[in-house]
């Protein structure tokens, strides 16, 4: 045999040779480390934490409306635009500060005849959300805006101005409510209980504890309102690792 062809033959056994080491020690997946197809590894607990905290509302959100009909657009706008700069300035003599007052939607749209073919006039209609600091001040601000001409009361809610503590709170609350139930299950199958794999959240939940809509008319008997209070609920899923 020639010397080529058996320098030949030994680089590609040797090729071979380092192929199959590179095969023999191809590291596995991480015991507790998910896997590729996106479920727990095998060695991990799965638990769920859900946890609520109260809080007592600091705002109230009062939104009154002004709607005007007039035979031309001009007269419209002149009498909404009365109207609502005699509800702001009431308002502000109350102590409600500018920044609290808010136009949230003005609309103009035409009116018709019975059969729909002539324009007979125009309604102008004004929205305004306003935010009481000062809650013992709420039911005054519906009575002083229905004084100074608002036709709508769409809506008084009481709220928490700044919830972003009370959501840090009912999360921190969830999360050691899970890794409570992961030690227990852990217990009870004679394992240990390791680091955490993942948390994922499920659902933060604050929903508004009250509302009032009704016709202007029935004003006078929403102005003593209570405001109750709000819930705020986080769920968590924690997976763990186990030995």
């Amino acid at each position: 045999m020639s010397p080529s062809i058996r320098t030949a033959g030994a680089l590609a056994l040797g090729a071979l040779i380092v192929a199959i080491a590179a095969i023999s020690v191809r590291p596995g997946p991480a015991v507790g480390a998910p896997t590729t197809d996106g479920q727990p590894a095998a060695h991990t607990i799965t638990v769920t934490g859900t946890a609520s905290v109260t809080r007592v509302p600091d705002v109230a959100r009062v939104s009154v409306g002004v709607g005007v009909t007039k035979t031309t657009v001009r007269a419209a706008r002149d009498a909404a635009g009365h109207s609502m700069s005699r509800i702001i300035a009431a308002l502000k003599a109350m102590g409600i500060d500018e920044k609290d007052i808010k136009t949230s939607s003005i609309d103009l749209s035409p009116q018709y005849n019975s059969n729909g073919t002539k324009i007979v006039g125009y309604r102008m209609s004004e929205q305004l959300q306003i935010t009481v600091r000062d809650l013992d001040k709420a039911g005054d601000v519906v009575d002083t805006a229905t004084a100074k001409g608002a036709t709508e009361l769409n809506g008084l809610n009481f709220d928490v101005d700044d919830p972003a503590s009370a959501i840090d709170e009912a999360r921190a609350a969830a999360i050691g409510q899970a890794r409570t139930s992961a030690q227990k299950m852990a217990s009870a199958a004679g394992v240990s209980l390791g680091a955490v794999v993942s948390i994922s959240e499920s659902a933060v939940s604050s929903p508004g504890p009250m509302y009032y809509g009704a016709a202007i008319r029935d004003a006078a008997a929403l102005t003593p309102v209570e405001r109750g209070t709000q819930d705020v609920q986080a769920t968590v899923t924690v997976v763990y690792e186990i030995d």
